[in-house]
Parts: C-alpha cells; structure tokens; sequence
C-alpha cells in the first residue's frame, strides 16, 4: 500500500502557510485536525473485573449501606447507591486518575474531599494532581491546587465544618520537594497554609482528628525514598506529632517509643474514648503495634509480630471500632484484627484477596464493614467474620498485553498482584462479554503473557521477578521454565551476588519467525527452541552490571526485597519481524542493545542516541514491521524524577536516532509507542494519562483518548487482521477501538466531501444465547456490532439523511441503511448482515406485550449467506461503493447449499409475515371503518342494522381467533394464531447455523396455505360488506381493497 510521505507533507503544508502569513501557533493549530475527525468513534471495554484491582480508599455514608464510595490505584472514582448492583464512575474527564485519598465530610454527605496520587509508594504506581472537591456527591467536581503534592495518604474534614480540611501529602517519591507535609484549609480549598513541614525529603504518611475536638490532631512523618534499585523506609526525620491547636503548633511525641529508626508510621485515634490513640510501625529491633492512652502523652508496645503490619512502606495503616476501643484492624499483606487493645490478633478475610489497603467501619453500626485490596473491594456485616466480594466493575492494572490471531481474536496480559489471563475481544454470547470468559492463566504479580501462535492454548507466562511458566489453558497445566532455579522470583535477599539477575518485569518475547523460538530477559538473554525445556544463553550481560546497584533494599530497619527492585536487567525483547537474527534489547540502567545476527554479537547503542537520560528505563522497544533496521524505544524516566515523555526513533539498525517525543505533553511520561502494521507513518503512544496517535511519524502528536478514562495506557497492540487497536490500561482494564482503518487511511479522505473506507469483511457468527439469570449485579461488557461496520468520512456536518444500500453480486437490494445525523469526521454505520424484515404492523395492540417479553420476532432480518456484497453510500448525488466479504461461521462447517436453504426459508417465512401484517392492517381499517358506520346508523332509529353488528363482530372474531392473538395475548392461555405460528418458525429456524428440516419446510408451505385460506375468508366477507355500501348509500362507504 502506498501511503502519503509525512515529511513531504509537512513540507508543502509549512510552506502554504508560510506564503499565507500564519505564524507557527496557526501551523501548530492547522496540523493538529486529525483528532478531530475521531470524534463519533467510541473505545470498547472488555474487563476484566474477575479480580478486581487495587482499591486505595473506601468510604460509606454513616447509617446508609446502599451508598458507598471506592477509590482506585489508578482507576478513578466509583460510586453506589443501591447497595453495590450499580456503579458510576464519577471522576472522569480529570487530569489524575490515581486516588490516595476520598473523605466525605461528617457534616455534609454531598461534600467530598479527594487527593490525588497513590499513597502507598510501591514502584509502579502513579502520579496525582493535588486536592479535589466536589459539593454535590460527585456529579462535579473543582481542583483546589497542591499539584506538585503528587500524591496525598489521607484527608481529614472538621466534623462540624466541610469547609475545614487537612491534606495529609506525601510528596515525590522518587525525588525531594517542599510540596509535602500537612495542609490546612478553612475556605474550602480557596487558599492553603502549610502547617507541618520537616524538611523536602519527610512526607505525611498519616494524620487523624478528634472528632469531639477537631483542634487536636496526629500526624505521622516519614522520611522515605525510592530509587528505581532500591527503597529506604523511615529513620532520620521519622516521628509521630500532635497539635492541641488546629495546626498552628506543633509537639514530637515519641515518649515511649522505641529510641532506635522508625518506619512509617500509621495513626488512628479510637473516637468513643479519643484519650485512646494506637500506631502501626516498626522499629529498628522491634516494635509494631503501639497504645496511647493519654493521648500520645506516653506510648506502650502492645504486640511486636511483624507479621500484622507486614511491609510497613507499603502499608503501616490501623483502625479502630469508632464504637469499641479495644476492637482494631491492621491494614496489611493480610487483614488482623485484634479485640484486646492489639494484644492479641487474628487473620480475618481468609477468603478474599490479600494485600489489603482501605477500610472503613460504619460509626452507626460497626458490624458493616467496607474494605479495599488489591483484589478489589469487599463488605462485611459481622464485623469481619465473614466477607462479600463485589467485582463487577474495571479496576484491573494491566502491566503487559499481547493478542493473537484467532477468529475472534483473544486478549491476553499480566495483571498487578493478579496473575496472568486471557479474554475475548468477541465472546459469542448475546448477553456480551462476562467476567466467566476471562481466564486465569498463573498467578504472582502477573507481567507477559504470550501465546505461542498455532497452539495459542499454550501460553508462556511470568511473574515477578522472572519466573516463567508454559500454560497450557486448557487444563490449568502451569510449568515452571526458570532457566536457572536457584533462588527465584521475590526471593528475600539482594542480588549482587547472583548468578542471573532478572527484573521485577521480565520480558518474554516469541520469534515472529519461528512460534517455537522464546526468549526471555535476565542480564542475559536466554533462548529455547524446546518450549522451555532446556535453555541457551546468547547474549553477554547487557546491563551495566553495576553492584551498587544490585545490593539489598528496604533502609535500616528491615530488608525487603521483593525483586522490585532487582536491577541491571534487561526490560525489553524485540526481534524484528522483516528480518530474522535482528533483535533488540532495553535495559533498566540505560542500555539499548541490538544483534544482527541471532545474538552472536551485541552493540551498545546508548551512546549514539542523542538525549537519552543517563539511567535510561527502557522500557519499551518496537521492532518495525515495515523495515528491519526500523525500531522506536520507549524510556520511563519517571523513577529518576523525570516525567518528561522519550520516544527514539532508528532507521538504520541504531546507527543514527531522532527523538520523536518533542509535541507530546512536557510533563506526562511515554508507557508504550506501536507503529500501525498497514500505515508506517502512523504510531500510537500509550502515556501515563491517554493514548496519542502520530500520523507523520513521530512530529507530531494527538490524543486520540475520546471516551477513554485518562488512565495509564501501559501497553498497546493492533490487531492486523481485523485493523483493530487495543489497550491494557493500569487501573481500568482492557478497551478496544474497534476497526481503525479509516484512522490508518484518513489522509485519503482529505479533501472530499465524503469518503468510504474499504469495509472489513464479516462472519456470520452463530451467537450463545442460553445463559442463566444474571440479575442486577453483574458484570457484562460489550461485544463488537454484529455485522460489520460501514465507514465513511465528511468534510462536514451531513445536510442530509446518508443512504447506504446493500446489493449482492447479481445487484439485487438487500437492505438500505440510514444515518440521519451524520457528523464531520469518521462516521459508522453497522450492517448486521440482514436482508430487510418484514413489514411491520401500523397497529400493534399487544406490542407493548411483546416488547416486554422479548418476542418481537418481527424484527427479525433474515442473514445473507456467504458471498460477497457491495455497499453504496449515496449523499449529495454520490454514490460511492466498497465489497463486502461474508463469511460463514468458521467453528460450524456447513455447506453454503444449507446456508442457502436457510434464507430462502426466511426470506419466505418474512414475506408470509410481511403479508399476514398486510392482511392484519388491512382488517383493522375494516373494523375501523364499520365502527363508524354502526355509529351513524344507531344515530338513525329507524334503520336495521343487525346485519352490519353480526358482520362486524364476526369480523372481529376472524382477526382474534384466526390472524393474531386479541390482548393481553397470554402465550400459555391462549393458542397461538397465524401471525404467532410464523414468528416462531422463523426464531427457530434464524436461531440456529444449520438448514431447515424437512418438517419446517413443509410447515411453511401449509402456513402458505393457511394464509390463503384466509384471505379467501376476507374476500367472501367482502362480499356482505358490499351489500352493507349498496343498502346504505347515502352514508361513507367502507373502503374496500381494490375499491
């Protein structure tokens, strides 16, 4: 396919408007259009939301569990107020949609407070936007500022003013600043007085209010970092303070505490005895759940099992039964609850996912309880003994995704803390896509997942810190492949002394030129031609190898090393699809690596690529497929504190590079770059906050995200075969963009007033329709349109209704289509590959009825068979056109002789239906008609008219006992008619991918018969309706057929 050559483009464009005297903000402004023409597109979500995702806070109103709040990682806002059956999603369209913190304010239900940016600073989380706040129970919301916060644990609102809050901020995570500490305002978020400061490296981790006096408050202070090769917990400035005067002092309060480094602290204040104060730490030595009962006059340790607060960076949360002191909860890797103070504790939830990160107890009735981890969310109604698991709305983070090539296509990707699946992007099941089509591959942190192409039901897999797995998902067959078993994955100890070091995500990757080829990343590369039984290392170490780097993690209190931080490892495996032997390599220490022959020989390229970072994460390296010396590298430089976006572009096998990224947002970083498998000047970035599109290579960029939520697009993948783009997002699941071709080609449409885009070709799928009663609460996404999809394009907004007509190869009409509101840009219209249905009645008494039992078979459009059709779009005296490939259902072998066979008894059932409802209509105008003869004749007492009421009553009756069923229409007591006799034969023959039998077929021949028999009734009734018009002649004659 030739495509416009961007830089000519470019030329000749920037030359017009040079001569036309526009500056280059009209350049700039004239270039960005194509976006534009996107707008009536719509993205796809498909789940899942088998497993949920993390949940970072969940809030309830007191008194009221049908309403409740939950917080996404990096999901946004979610909202109930039927108890969990439904939510909306209320925190769309914002700048950040990674929640630390949500409070609702005690005085004012409809007020809530939010802070952006994840509070828990694991190494994959997001970033914030500062404070949030919306007066009307979400439904709009306005920011307040702190943005450079990043991210914010907790908000506290004055129980007795929704105007008064504290901003509980964290800070940078992976660099200092002074935007950190406790907040206050009093004005509603108009103005903001920092009043606890320590210094730019020590955060708020945690702040709590006295609800009978909102002037005394608790903060813990935490000096943290991270580095993308290690984390240092607490220490140095780490300390737990308290005002008496609303924050305008403040006092340590360490009294009794341990003398040794503190962790991160965590506080809760227990609100029917506030002298009652607990804290969730650790200390140097030892120390984990500590009790004030002078409020934090004096401090005791009441239990030192590390266990209940298991990795205190990440968690180091508690909370107490606003009812009973003594009743708390540790908030942790599991969920502890203590009913002595904290002297003794107990594991609760066994039965829901770990890794536990909100909770909140309701103060009206502390047996309802609502909790959010890592799985999602959960309710209790015992007070913890047992838990309701609510997953039916997207929050799951995708780290990786990848697809194959069947028909339908199928997803697959690694999910945080949730292992690996695979999903439909078409499920086959009217009802849609539901949460039993996605399956579960393996389990961990899950990272790749690649199906090995021919035998996509086997996949390999991995979880943290490189362990691979071949799944063989149809029996759950899970095999460990480590190519070196010796002290693997989260492992517990540093890796300067390993043999292979293998990052926290390792890349698996298969060879576009032989499906039995994998190779997978450590600080070598590894290679298996033997579907991981035995291994080939064909690499040198490709990282730095530098040991400082490599040493254990966690600070000085306790060590963690989860392989999170595991680095000079290799992140990234591209191998060209053009050319065998050329393969590419990213490291996380900044190296970008490429062999051309197989992995014989490696070249260092990092020197040759002009404004790479130093430390550079590659992240992501696509190799082209349109040219092997074609490849695009993707660096996350986020974790050095530099969210600036960095995309390099080669088109000589690294020998020269041109950074691409300059027109993408300044302050946003690149997750993923794709180039288009048809057009080679256009590329897709996934960023942390959307999804761009470059249509000349690289120069310049648009958001494309329409009604994408503004998440974290961590990966990206274009369906080749059906022209498809999909991406696996970090807090929201999996959206799909269905058939992006006109994207891929709409520079053919520039220029014209109406373009059409070729139409992909269409399966006649047999759908699943039997399924069992879902109720309310559950979880469907939506499958593709049946059908496929006519794309056009306008200049403009249509003037007029659009036509499409749908012909067969003989010419012959099959339907016409219309778009009534046709809008400038891309425009779609479905075929859902019908003939026209039959007629419909003008009077349907039972309609509604019928509506609400779902039997409106009359809507049935009999499916063309396999073969090839055209599409003529008609506007403004145009008629453009483009084939159509049908295809028959590739899962069922039936001969296109049965296909055939099946429409002609449809198309025959339709006509007999269409004529029926022409006999039906026509009767009714009859009855009509002689209704209001019988009226004008009883207006004249001195006329008989008993013939005329035995006429029409037996007309009325041939219509209720012969032709359709009289209201209510009571399918189990009252027999079927003619009219309900067709519709049923026609379901049971559509519903089904074989021919008729040979009963059906002859029961439509003696329903033909049926309906002739009783036009000949009509005729013979005619007959004495004649005689009605000649005996009263001076009166409106009833109209008659063919009078």
């Amino acid at each position: 396919m030739t495509m416009l050559n961007s830089k000519k483009y470019s030329i000749c464009l920037i030359s017009l408007l040079v001569l036309s005297s526009f500056n280059s903000d009209v350049i700039a402004q004239n270039v960005k259009t194509k976006s534009e023409m996107l707008q009536n597109y719509s993205w796809r979500a498909i789940g899942p939301a088998n497993m949920g995702g993390r949940v970072t806070d969940i809030d309830g109103i007191p008194g009221d569990p049908s309403t409740f709040y939950v917080s996404g990682a990096d999901g946004g806002i979610h909202k109930t107020i039927d108890g969990g059956v439904s939510f909306e999603p209320i925190f769309e369209n914002q700048r950040a949609y990674s929640i630390g913190a949500l409070t609702i304010s005690p005085s004012d239900n409809n007020v809530l407070w939010v802070g952006t940016g994840e509070g828990d600073p694991r190494n994959s989380v997001g970033y914030g936007w500062g404070v949030y706040r919306s007066v009307d129970a979400g439904k709009s919301w306005k920011h307040l500022g702190l943005k450079k916060t990043e991210r914010i644990k907790r908000i506290v609102v004055d129980p007795n003013n929704p105007d008064i809050a504290c901003v509980c901020a964290l800070g940078k995570e992976w660099g200092s600043n002074k935007e950190r500490g406790v907040f206050k305002t009093t004005d509603g978020g108009k103005s903001w007085n920092k009043i606890l400061y320590i210094d730019d490296n020590t955060g708020c981790s945690d702040i709590a209010m006295e609800n009978d006096n909102p002037r005394i408050m608790y903060a813990g202070m935490w000096t943290f970092r991270r580095k993308p090769w290690r984390f240092d917990d607490g220490g140095k400035n780490t300390a737990i303070y308290k005002t008496m005067d609303g924050g305008s002092t403040w006092e340590k309060i360490m009294k009794g505490l341990p003398k040794t480094d503190m962790a991160r602290p965590g506080i809760h204040i227990a609100q029917n005895d506030p002298n009652i104060v607990y804290l969730m730490t650790e200390f140097e030595g030892g120390g984990t759940a500590f009790k004030s009962e002078d409020k934090g006059e004096n401090w005791e340790l009441v239990n030192d099992d590390p266990n209940i607060n298991f990795r205190p960076f990440y968690y180091s949360d508690v909370r107490v039964d606003p009812n009973n002191s003594n009743i708390l909860f540790s908030i942790s890797g599991r969920l502890s609850r203590s009913k002595d103070s904290g002297k003794n504790w107990e594991q609760v939830a066994k039965t829901v996912h770990g890794d536990h990160q909100a909770l909140w107890i309701d103060p009206e009735n502390s047996n309802y309880i609502l909790n959010g981890s890592d799985g999602g969310f959960q309710r209790s109604f015992d007070g913890g003994d047992t838990w309701e698991i609510i997953n039916n709305i997207e929050l799951s983070q995708f780290y990786q995704l990848q697809i194959d090539n069947l028909e339908p296509y199928n997803v697959y990707g690694g999910l945080q803390d949730n292992g690996t699946w695979v999903g439909p992007s078409n499920s086959l099941y009217g009802a849609g896509i539901l949460k039993r089509h996605w399956k579960g591959l393996a389990y961990g942190d899950g990272y790749f997942a690649e199906p090995i192409p021919g035998n996509e039901h086997l996949v390999y897999t991995n979880l943290q810190g490189g362990v691979p797995f071949l799944v063989d998902s149809r029996y759950g067959n899970v095999q460990t492949i480590h190519p070196y078993p010796k002290i693997v994955g989260s492992a517990g100890d540093a890796i300067e002394k390993h043999k292979y070091r293998f990052n926290w995500d390792s890349p698996i990757h298969i060879s576009p030129h032989d499906p039995e080829t994998v190779y997978i990343g450590g600080n070598v590369i590894f290679k298996s031609q033997d579907r991981g039984n035995s291994w080939k290392v064909i690499s040198p170490d490709l990282t730095t190898n530098d040991k400082s780097k490599q040493r254990t993690s966690g600070g000085t209190i306790y060590q963690d090393n989860t392989a999170a931080e595991f680095h000079c490892t290799v992140l990234y495996i591209a191998e060209s699809p053009v050319k065998e032997g050329v393969i590419w390599a990213g490291t996380d220490d900044g190296n970008v690596q490429v062999s051309l022959n197989g992995g014989e020989t490696w070249t260092n390229l990092k020197d040759r690529i002009k404004g790479l970072p130093e430390f550079a994460w590659v992240s992501k390296i696509h190799a082209s497929e349109h040219d092997a010396g074609t490849a695009f590298v993707v660096v996350d430089q986020h974790r050095m504190d530099d969210f600036k976006p960095y995309i390099f572009m080669t088109k000589n096998f690294g020998k020269n590079w041109e950074k691409i990224s300059s027109d993408l947002p300044s302050d946003d970083y690149v997750k993923v770059v794709r180039q288009d498998p048809h057009n080679p000047n256009l590329l897709f970035a996934g960023m942390e906050h959307g999804i761009f599109a470059s249509w000349n290579m690289g120069e310049n960029w648009e958001k494309i995200n329409i009604n994408l939520p503004n998440v974290s697009v961590r990966d990206l993948r274009i369906q080749e075969r059906d022209r498809d783009l999909i991406v696996g997002t970090h807090g929201r699941g999996v959206y799909i963009l269905d058939d992006i071709r006109p994207i891929e080609e709409l520079e053919y449409a520039e220029g014209k007033v109406i373009h059409l885009f070729p139409v992909r070709d269409a399966i006649i799928w047999n759908m699943y329709w039997r399924i069992e009663n879902l109720g309310d609460r559950h979880y469907v996404a939506k499958n593709p349109d049946y059908g496929t999809n006519i794309n056009f394009s306008l200049s403009q907004d249509a003037t007029e209704t659009i036509e499409v007509e749908i012909k067969d190869e003989s010419g012959q009409l099959i339907t016409t289509l219309e778009h009534k509101e046709a809008k400038k840009g891309v425009n779609r219209i479905v075929w859902d590959l019908g003939y026209n249905g039959a007629k419909a009645l003008k009077n349907n008494s039972n309609e509604s009825i019928e509506n609400k039992e779902g039997l409106r078979y009359d809507g049935i459009r009999p499916k063309v068979t396999p073969g090839t059709y055209t599409a003529n779009v008609k506007y403004k005296g145009q008629t453009i056109s483009s084939k159509i490939k049908v295809r028959g259902d590739l899962r069922i072998n039936l001969p296109i002789e049965d296909y055939q066979e099946k429409l002609r008894a449809l198309l025959a059932l339709r006509d007999l239906l269409s004529e029926t409802h022409e006999l039906i209509d026509y009767v009714d105008t009859v009855i009509e008609q002689l209704d209001d003869l019988k009226i004008k004749l009883n207006s004249n007492s001195s006329r008989d008219n008993s013939d005329l009421i035995s006429l029409s009553k037996k007309i009325v009756d041939f219509k209720d006992e012969e032709l359709m069923r009289p209201p209510p229409s009571m399918s189990y007591r009252q027999r079927p008619r003619l009219r309900g006799e067709i519709r049923s034969l026609m379901r049971a023959i559509d519903n089904t991918t074989n021919s008729p039998t040979i009963p059906q077929l002859e029961r439509i021949e003696s329903l033909a018969e049926e309906l002739n028999q009783y036009k000949t009734m009509m005729n013979e009734m005619e007959l004495r309706i004649n005689e009605i018009n000649e005996s009263n002649a001076s009166l409106p004659q009833i109209i008659l057929k063919g009078n």
